[in-house]
């Protein structure tokens, strides 16, 4: 099987990398070869640590003489399968695609690897819609497991059973949704999580500390929330969060990203976000002390309220949530599971209290209400 991957930032060199394991034959293709060669070289690094741990068969040599790079789309005339995988700006996604559906034989399905812009946005550019589809790989793919296989309102449904089966030979987990929706799962339950985090905060009811306290040392998630959101980008956040609130998710009013982000304080890439580290681009785990904690069932609250929306719409089920937190976000227990065992009753509680002080997007969802009173749990849905 022949592939193509525009872009060979970390996303797409990580994911160009996956498909060379997996046998496939690789065309990379960006803007420069310096760019090209900079992939070269960190793709080689960790075939090289891959190797040397056991995890890949192949010597690194082997792997990437399966890797032919390249500044011309001309290289991807007889593929089979392309992604993209530029930034998250949708015009420049939609000239890639553009280019993609120029060159590429009409048969050729078109994969983006956007986190959150909807397929259909990208897919109406070209004249194959019906063949285009979302697959988003998490980073670093050459160890994130978790693939979200996302179709727009136009794709076949050859076309995501190929995508799913695709994501599986290259040895991932994929989460197929029914129905597009911005964010998807990870980053719809990623926002909601951010934004009662916020809420919390601005709103005098817990410190920075005391949020990430509890979500480090009482639910046992490898990052707290605002840490996490260091690590990821405060600009990356910001951007993530027009996109969805925008195209239709109730908002929660929240200035500490958008002022970090002004100030340049963008996290874990400048230095300094939420919290300081030793230098640009060098991350450390966060000490936390002793900081008071706060309600764990409150903190998701927000999170599963939307779990609860998109298993109500059936866009996937309670446990595909669950696969998305555990293996995109190195969750120890799925959201719903925890929400579960904290009590969909607390949770319900929690979102009545929040919505009383004018805050729309805690609205209870009804199929959450509903189980709530009849003492049901996502474990059983």
């Amino acid at each position: 099987m022949r592939i193509a991957v525009v872009g060979s930032g970390t996303m797409g060199h990580g994911i160009a990398e996956v498909a060379a394991i997996s046998g496939m034959e690789v065309k990379l293709i960006d803007v420069s070869w310096d760019i090209l060669s900079r992939a070269r070289e960190r793709m080689t690094e960790s075939l090289r640590r891959l190797h040397e741990r056991g995890a890949i068969r192949e010597s690194p040599e082997q792997v990437m003489a399966r890797v032919e790079m390249s500044i011309s789309y001309d290289v991807a005339k007889d593929v089979d399968f392309a992604v993209e995988a530029v930034p998250e700006v949708l015009e420049l996604k939609r000239k890639v695609f553009q280019e993609l559906d120029r060159v590429t034989p009409k048969g050729t399905i078109l994969a983006t690897n956007t986190s959150s812009i909807p397929i259909s946005d990208i897919a109406e550019i070209t004249g194959r819609r019906e063949r285009v589809i979302g697959m988003h790989f998490f980073n670093p793919p050459p160890l994130m497991k978790l693939v979200e296989v996302i179709p727009s309102k136009y794709t076949d449904e050859g076309v995501v059973q190929f995508t799913v089966d695709l994501a599986k030979r290259m040895g991932k987990v994929p989460v197929r949704l029914r129905v597009e929706v911005p964010g998807f799962v990870s980053n719809r339950i990623f926002l909601r999580l951010l934004q009662e985090s916020c809420r919390e905060v601005e709103s005098g009811e817990a410190t920075i500390q005391g949020v990430d306290y509890t979500a480090r040392n009482v639910m046992k998630l490898p990052m707290g929330m605002f840490e996490l959101a260091d690590y990821v980008g405060l600009d990356v956040i910001v951007d993530l969060w027009k996109v969805i609130t925008e195209r239709g998710a109730e908002d929660v009013p929240c200035r500490m990203f958008r002022e970090r982000v002004e100030r340049k304080e963008l996290g874990v890439k400048s230095g300094k976000g939420f919290y300081s580290y030793p230098s640009p681009g060098k991350y450390v785990k966060v000490s936390l002390g002793e900081e008071r904690g706060v309600d764990p069932a409150r903190l998701i609250s927000l999170a599963v309220n939307e779990g609860a929306q998109l298993i109500q719409n059936r866009i996937v089920n309670a446990q595909e949530i669950d696969v998305v937190m555990k293996l995109g976000f190195n969750f120890p227990k799925g959201l719903m599971e925890m929400a579960d065992e904290l009590g969909l009753d607390r949770v319900v509680e929690h979102l009545k209290e929040i919505n009383s002080k004018g805050f729309k997007a805690y609205s209870p969802n009804s199929l959450l209400l509903e189980m709530a009173r009849e003492g049901r749990t996502f474990a059983k849905t």
